[in-house]
C-alpha cells in the first residue's frame, strides 16, 4: 500500500507537538475525524454514503490573530457504497493523502473560527467490492492519482481539545478510464466521478 509514506509524517508531527515551547507562535496538533463520504456524477450508479476516518497533523500559523492560516496533511479513508443488488458493485473504498492550505478567520470575542480554501490529494489506494464480499474484487480501479478541491471547517476551540466540523468537495473528475468489465451496472461510459465528504471530530 502506498499510504505507508504517511506514517513517518504522522510520527514526526507527534514528536514536534511533544517538544512545542511556549514562545513558539504557531499551533501544531493532531486531528482525528469521522467522515461520511460519497461519489457523485454520471459514471457510477446508485451511490450511497460510506463511513470512513480522517487523521493527521495540522499547523495553524499565528492562531491568536483575527486572520491566520490553517494547514493540514491528513490520511483520509473515503469512497462510497452502492445499492446495486447482490451481484452488482456494492462499495468503492479509497485512501487519499490530503494537503490543505486554508485561510482561517477567528471570530472576535468568541472561541470559534471558520476556514475555507483549496486542498490537493494523492490517491494511495482504490478498491472495488462486489455484493456482500469482504475482499476487494479489483484494486487500482481507474481513478486519477491526484485530486483538487475545496475544503471548509468550522472550529470550536477548547483549551486542550477543539471540535472540528467541515467538508471537502472535489473539483476534478476522478474518472481515468473506469470500466468494471463483467460487473453490473455497466461502466466505461466516460462519465464524471467526484468525491464529497463531511467530517466531524477532534483536534488536539
Amino acid at each position: 500500500m502506498r499510504y505507508h509514506i504517511f506514517i513517518p509524517l504522522l510520527c514526526f508531527f507527534t514528536s514536534v507537538i511533544a517538544q512545542q515551547k511556549a514562545e513558539f507562535p504557531h499551533k501544531v496538533g493532531i486531528k482525528t475525524n469521522i467522515n461520511i463520504s460519497t461519489l457523485l456524477g454520471s459514471e457510477l450508479q446508485a451511490p450511497r454514503p460510506k463511513f470512513g476516518y480522517t487523521a493527521g497533523p495540522y499547523l495553524i500559523f499565528n492562531p491568536e490573530k483575527t486572520w491566520s492560516l490553517y494547514t493540514e496533511a491528513v490520511g483520509s479513508f473515503r469512497g462510497s457504497k452502492f445499492k446495486n443488488g447482490d451481484t452488482g458493485y456494492s462499495r468503492i473504498a479509497t485512501f487519499y493523502i490530503d494537503v490543505s492550505i486554508l485561510p482561517l478567520y477567528n471570530i472576535p470575542n468568541s472561541n470559534k473560527a471558520v476556514s475555507l480554501g483549496p486542498y490537493a490529494s494523492y490517491l494511495g489506494l482504490s478498491s472495488l467490492f462486489i455484493g456482500a464480499k469482504k475482499k476487494p474484487e479489483i484494486n487500482d480501479i481507474g481513478f486519477k492519482n491526484y485530486d483538487i478541491g475545496v475544503a471548509s471547517y468550522y472550529h470550536i476551540k477548547g483549551e486542550t481539545v477543539s471540535l472540528q466540523i467541515g467538508g471537502k468537495l472535489a473539483l476534478i473528475n476522478a474518472n481515468n478510464d473506469v470500466n468494471f468489465v463483467g460487473y453490473y451496472p455497466k461502466t466505461g461510459n466516460g462519465g464524471i466521478i467526484r468525491s464529497l465528504s463531511f467530517e466531524i471530530g477532534m483536534a488536539f
